[in-house]
């Protein structure tokens, strides 16, 4: 029996490989295990600590199809097994936005927006990406749902990948804005080329991957992408692993910096440590304005121009913001930053109160003057 012939009995419409699965699960547990390795060789666990997790979300994907190859009938292995690997590839682009972050750090002076806000703009929105799929997915998976129930999974599915695209097609223009910038400057090193190349390479892998689900939800369940499971092990199972098995052999935390605080010096060479740019703005103002067009207005960005300060200049500053670091328990009750004399609303009140104790410290030092 084909790939593509119907299988009687099966939620599939065909047999499902059962051979295809494996090879995958190996493929797939060798590359994560590798980057687990390299990660904690390379110490780059802002940057690639997701590599593993995206690994580990396909084989879970091929280990439940597996499943489902001897159970054709049973429905639930679909739903599982279709969730799973379709959330698989928007980590891996998530992992592309971290990677172009930490470059965008490592040479500030050129980067086209803030380098945080490449993670908090591109992350909220990937993150969005997933809630769709995750709501969307068994919707368009669950035969027992009426076709009215299906089709709109398949929409909200349809609307994730399209989002997707949408997402690397921003994120790419990007990346050659920076590439342009300090190829022009002349301060692209090798390893930062290598890791553009593998930027573009990667996102294109993505990219051809949501185009393919996206013509395949599209052309909906007659179509002949769906019936015929080489698509899938083609476009889905195969062109997944060349991205990670890529990001194996050119594993960004062996070519950038281990912290955000390091960057490079104008002259292309002298390797300095100051702060991080430090994004003090709400995070939901970040995601709104994430070129803080704002800052540009009132000059906000000037003050955070770090990177033409002298070395006390920037002792200083490392200084302060370490007094100024919130603990890890503070970070968990207040992600946002929203309390406290430096949170956004709490500074508000400290600056009221503040005013108010000027006032009265005022008046009472006139009250006490004598009459002249």
């Amino acid at each position: 029996m084909g790939m593509g012939d119907y299988s009687p009995g099966s939620i599939w419409y065909y047999a499902p490989n059962k051979a295809a699965p494996i090879v995958f699960i190996v493929l797939f547990f060798t590359s994560g295990v590798i980057h687990t390795w390299q990660t904690i060789r390379h110490g780059s666990w802002r940057t690639t600590i997701l590599l593993p997790w995206a690994a580990a979300l396909m084989i879970a994907g091929f280990i439940i199809r597996e499943l489902g190859a001897y159970h054709p009938e049973n429905l639930t292995y679909l739903i599982a097994s279709t969730v799973l690997i379709m959330s698989g590839p928007p980590v891996y682009a998530l992992i592309n936005y971290f990677i172009l972050s930490r470059i965008l750090y490592y040479i500030p002076y050129l980067a086209p927006m803030h380098p945080g806000r490449v993670a908090t703009t591109f992350v909220g929105l990937d993150a969005v990406c997933e809630i769709l799929i995750g709501q969307g997915a068994w919707r368009m998976a669950n035969s027992s749902m009426t076709p009215k129930q299906r089709k709109l999974g398949a929409n909200l599915v349809t609307a994730s990948l399209s989002l997707q695209v949408a997402l690397f097609g921003s994120f790419g223009l990007l990346a050659a804005q920076f590439h342009m910038r300090a190829n022009k400057a002349k301060l692209l090193s090798r390893d930062l080329r290598i890791v553009l190349y593998v930027l573009y390479v990667s996102a294109t892998i993505v990219t051809i991957r949501c185009i393919y689900r996206l013509v395949e939800y599209t052309e909906g369940w007659d179509s002949t992408i769906y019936k015929n499971e080489v698509f899938f092990w083609i476009f889905e199972a195969i062109i997944m692993f060349l991205n990670t098995a890529l990001l194996n052999v050119f594993h960004p935390g062996k070519r950038l910096p281990r912290s955000n605080s390091v960057f490079l010096d104008r002259d292309g060479v002298t390797e300095r440590r100051g702060p991080g740019w430090a994004d003090d703005r709400p995070w939901i103002v970040t995601v709104f304005d994430p070129f803080d067009v704002w800052g540009l207005f009132t000059g906000r960005d000037e003050k955070t121009q770090f990177w033409d300060m002298s070395g006390e200049e920037l002792e200083r500053l490392r200084a302060e913001k370490k007094l100024n670091k919130r603990n890890v328990l503070a970070g968990a009750v207040d992600p946002f930053h929203l309390w406290g004399s430096r949170g956004y609303i709490g500074k508000h009140f400290k600056s009221k109160r503040a005013g108010a104790g000027s006032r009265a410290t005022q008046t009472t030092e006139e009250a006490g003057k004598p009459p002249a």
